[in-house]
């Protein structure tokens, strides 16, 4: 392009006039010229501009590109096609811009400079990609999905639909409706045409015929859009093969679960919502505008927003999930949904979409099937709390039998006048009202109310120890041994409980003769080669609840049916086959899994994963106060002192346990080799004669590994620690003590592994 004063002054006005941004520069690449939309773009002063090179606006990664351009298409032929590139603006900032560079000459033809006719697209890119997120969504839809033309022709199908029909995206899109819906001909799609348009959408099932030939059941959601002033037909296809056989099993319950279109939601790494689809916004009540300013939580009443960061980080590892929740409409009303969340990552981002589904309709026709199988934990759970009420009752009726059989001899030892008389007699009518209390507890059965609370399982199975301990009675031993910052769960604490009471039960019948129930608590993380070998296991973090005993263990035929309700393999009259049916429904319900190990002779181990969460812990303690807690364990007491030895005795047996004393090293080692068996604790003092409480633990342990021991002393740590004893994990009570004190010390040294 030659250039004369007359046509540099024209070009001048149009260049300032344009609503393009116009620059230009010479052969070497400097700015000689630009508009004021040009400086606005890149943030510069016409005066800092013309002290550029076109290279310093312009990122490297584009170099090549642009210097190719301007050598194989403006130095050719004098201008180059429309091409996009990226400015880099004074600021740091990055513009996207579409560009065509010309070839300016001088009067005599030699090239002088380029000119470049800009246009910022960063609308344009970002409509783009909005376009490309749907169009995403809508290929990751479990749904086929088809447009349909006023012709009844496939617009557009996704690949759902081609993985469903078996054909290929171009052989579908040259199809008909008629050709794959078996009950429908050419001659219904007009009629058909009409009434849906007139109604707006259409609700129904018909049957679809595979490019094979075969023959399936579907459900159609379709309703009417408008695309370039022409109208459509959108159908959301699903197979309902399966859900047609769950039909005609739960026919007893008279209902046919009929699913709503799906809302579709995405969303940010913020819980906000990026896109929402017409069904979302008409399921929930608010426009397009009011649910893209929201947040998840925004509408699910039982997710609050502290909770997220830990739900996208667990999506990260288990990728999708099915869930059922609840949501809150803009009038405030609640509806139960099912959601399929997934992970998208999607280029540099990463996103979730959920498919929300109203499923009110199907949690009404389960009404009736939950309200059968609440009645069936309600008799299993009235029949253990029966057997623990008369447990309770029998140990307050010895206790009371006592007090009123001694007040009894001591008014008989009172002389007539007396003024203890008075008092006794308080004592007697006290405890006459307690042997009331007891007959009362006998008759005494109710419906519980299950609330989930946050939940620290070890505090609550602490609490429930002692009723565990009747339950199964006085010749099975329960151990407890919980996980050092064991993770919180949701769920309902009597749930847990009744878990706990159906495993006991089927523990204790078990064990006839007796023998040990092991209760343990840990944190663990399921990963996908788990879940793969076991069918229903999601990965994810879980506390994990095993229950154990070493009773007579099962078969593996028996253990392929114990979860089926009404299976037992107890006499006629002795167990309604509900308490494992009922524990395995419990953890169902609570969202985690079950496992169970056993082996003919070997025992049984009852594994439960329930999922772990975040929040404050509702704290299910006892009272501190009270008197020291009493056991039934037999300790082997090691004291070379007579009176201490006494005295540590007669506290120990007040305290409900057998001790067997010795008054030195020697005397223990001999009475150990004997009988080491029924000896569940070493107390022994450390510094003795000829061997010291350490390396008499150490002898002893040659015989038994697993002897617990807890060293006692009058000595201050410094001098224990010179003898070797407060290694890590040793338990040690400083003389003198109280009954509190040992008590304590005792029952920690038990529970600790």
């Amino acid at each position: 392009m030659a250039i004369n004063k007359e046509t540099e002054t024209q070009y001048k006005l149009l260049r300032t006039a344009m609503m393009d941004a116009f620059a230009a520069v010479d052969m070497t690449g400097r700015y000689r010229e630009a508009n004021q939309t040009f400086l606005d773009i890149v943030g510069y002063k016409r005066e800092e501009l013309l002290e550029l090179h076109r290279h310093a606006l312009t990122p490297e990664k584009w170099h090549a590109h642009e210097n190719r351009m301007i050598n194989e298409q403006v130095l050719v032929r004098g201008y180059s096609e429309v091409f996009q590139k990226e400015l880099r603006r004074k600021d740091g900032g990055i513009v996207p811009v579409e560009l065509r560079i010309v070839l300016t000459r001088d009067p005599d033809g030699k090239p002088i400079g380029m000119w470049a006719i800009l246009r910022d697209i960063t609308d344009r890119i970002r409509r783009e990609e909005k376009l490309r997120r749907f169009q995403h969504s809508v290929e990751s839809s479990p749904d086929a999905v088809f447009w349909i033309n006023a012709e009844g022709r496939f617009s557009y199908v996704n690949e759902q639909a081609c993985r469903s029909l078996a054909y290929s995206h171009d052989e579908l899109t040259q199809l008909h409706l008629w050709d794959i819906d078996v009950d429908f001909s050419r001659e219904q799609w007009g009629p058909h045409w009409e009434a849906v348009s007139k109604a707006g959408g259409a609700q129904l099932e018909r049957r679809h015929r595979r490019k094979d030939g075969t023959v399936f059941p579907v459900e159609i959601s379709s309703h009417q859009v408008f695309l370039n002033n022409q109208k459509h037909h959108v159908s959301y296809v699903r197979d309902i093969s399966k859900r047609r056989k769950t039909d005609d099993e739960l026919r007893f319950f008279k209902h046919a679960i009929d699913t709503a279109p799906e809302g579709v939601f995405w969303m940010t790494q913020n819980g906000i919502f990026i896109y929402v689809n017409d069904r979302a916004c008409k399921s929930l009540g608010y426009t397009r505008e009011e649910l893209l300013k929201m947040h998840l939580w925004d509408i699910d009443p039982t997710f609050p927003p502290e909770r997220w960061a830990a739900h996208w980080a667990e999506m990260r590892t288990i990728q999708s999930r099915l869930i059922e929740t609840v949501h809150r409409r803009k009038d405030g009303t609640i509806f139960p949904i099912e959601v399929s969340a997934y992970r998208l990552p999607y280029g540099d981002e990463e996103s979730h979409l959920a498919f929300v589904r109203d499923i009110t309709e199907r949690q009404k026709a389960a009404e009736d099937r939950n309200r059968l199988e609440a009645q069936l934990l309600q008799a299993q759970k009235l029949e253990s709390i029966g057997r623990l009420a008369g447990g309770v009752a029998h140990d307050y009726n010895n206790m009371l039998g006592v007090i009123i059989g001694y007040s009894e001899i001591m008014r008989t030892k009172i002389a007539p006048g007396d003024p203890l008389l008075k008092d006794l007699g308080q004592i007697q009518r006290a405890a006459e009202r307690s042997k009331n209390i007891t007959q009362q507890l006998l008759a005494f059965s109710r419906k519980q109310v299950f609330e989930p609370k946050i939940l620290d399982i070890n505090d609550l199975i602490h609490h429930f120890e002692g009723n565990l301990s009747r339950l199964i009675g006085e010749d099975i031993e329960l151990h407890f041994i919980p996980s050092q910052d064991i993770g919180k769960i949701v769920f309902d604490p009597t749930q847990i409980e009744q878990i706990l009471m159906n495993l006991a039960v089927n523990a204790r019948d078990a064990m006839p003769n007796g023998g040990k129930l092991t209760i343990e608590t840990n944190n663990v993380v399921l990963d996908e080669t788990y879940c793969r070998e076991h069918a229903g296991f999601m990965p994810g973090c879980f506390v994990r609840l095993s229950v154990s005993d070493n009773g007579v263990g099962m078969r593996k035929e028996t253990i392929n049916q114990i979860f089926e309700p009404f299976f037992t393999t107890k006499d006629v009259g002795k167990g309604t086959g509900l308490g494992l049916a009922t524990v395995y429904g419990i953890v169902k319900q609570g969202g985690g899994f079950i496992n169970v190990y056993s082996e003919s002779g070997q025992g049984t181990t009852f594994k439960i994963y329930i999922p772990k969460t975040t929040g404050e812990t509702e704290v299910l303690t006892a009272s501190d106060s009270g008197p020291p807690e009493s056991g039934s364990e037999t300790f082997l007491l090691v004291e070379d002192d007579e009176m201490v030895r006494s005295m540590t005795g007669i506290i120990l047996e007040n305290l409900g346990h057998k001790v067997i004393s010795a008054g030195g090293p020697e005397e223990a080692i001999e009475i150990f080799e004997k009988d080491h068996a029924s000896i569940d604790l070493l107390i022994t003092d450390v510094v003795m004669p000829k061997m010291n409480g350490k390396e008499l633990h150490d002898r002893l342990k040659s015989i038994c590994p697993e002897l617990k021991v807890l060293f006692m002393s009058g000595y201050t740590t410094n001098v224990i620690v010179h003898h070797g004893v407060l290694d890590k994990g040793v338990h040690f009570i400083s003389k003198p003590f109280s009954i509190n004190e040992l008590a304590a010390k005792i029952r920690k040294t038990l529970a600790d592994a």
